[in-house]
């Protein structure tokens, strides 16, 4: 996760971080210049939270959870101060013509969310292979009582149902982790090529959803039953992680 700043917002953002740890008191509230940035949706807890700890110095941080995607546009257009994204300049659109900088902020795994039941019993100990993972989202097993699933997971009677893949609708880091991964470990014989825009295929049963609390709203859906979707948020359903 990278975080850009103009040298202002640098400049504010720092003082802030010393004030907060005792290097310097805090100035008179009036003294201070609200800055505005946003980003990734991914990000958005971690800066929520921040912006309310420096809040109590009067100092204002507001931050929109646009994407990644506008984010890096609005700070090159300069209605941001700064913005967070998974995405580096150069990947999906040019860099700003004004100075920037990276800084790291924060850092997540990419994780995968299901909505899986066994008649009435849902399913909480589901495990997937790599390869797996890679075949379901890209179209290669499509019900859940394949026997490549069913080797991942002996003594589960998976259901006879389609396996729904809900991915992102919108450019997302999120989406590129995902498909670099598939790319670097099972490239060769998928031909995943990384993008921040997943492809969804007419006709494969493939959902598309905006934003991370899209999808993992979708999977979370009671009658969503069948769904699996890739996020980084705590929602009501089952995560698995994949190695």
């Amino acid at each position: 996760m990278m975080i850009r700043f103009r040298a202002v917002g640098a400049a504010i953002v720092l003082g802030a971080l010393l004030s907060v740890a005792g290097i310097a008191g805090p100035a008179a509230a009036a003294g201070y210049v609200t800055i505005s940035g946003g980003g990734s949706t991914m990000a958005f807890n971690a800066f929520q939270a921040w912006s309310g700890n420096v809040a109590q110095f009067g100092m204002r941080v507001d931050y929109e959870r646009s994407g990644n995607t506008a984010g890096r546009s609005k700070f090159r257009e300069g209605v941001y101060d700064w913005a967070v994204s998974d995405i580096p300049y150069g990947v999906d659109d040019q860099p700003p013509v004004r100075g920037y900088t990276y800084v790291p902020s924060v850092a997540v795994a990419t994780t995968f969310v299901y909505n899986l039941k066994i008649g009435t019993t849902r399913v909480t100990n589901l495990r997937l292979s790599g390869e797996t993972v890679t075949k379901i989202f890209t179209g290669a097993l499509t019900r859940w009582n394949d026997p490549a699933i069913a080797a991942d997971n002996p003594g589960l009677a998976l259901p006879a149902i389609p396996i729904v893949p809900v991915v992102r609708s919108d450019s997302a880091g999120t989406t590129l982790q995902f498909t670099r991964w598939m790319a670097a470990r099972h490239g060769p014989t998928c031909g995943c090529v990384p993008t921040s825009a997943f492809p969804v295929p007419p006709g494969s049963g493939m959902i598309a959803q905006p934003g991370d609390l899209g999808v993992s709203g979708y999977v979370g859906q009671y009658g969503a039953n069948g769904t699996i979707g890739t996020g980084q948020r705590r929602v009501s359903t089952t995560r698995i992680n994949v190695g």
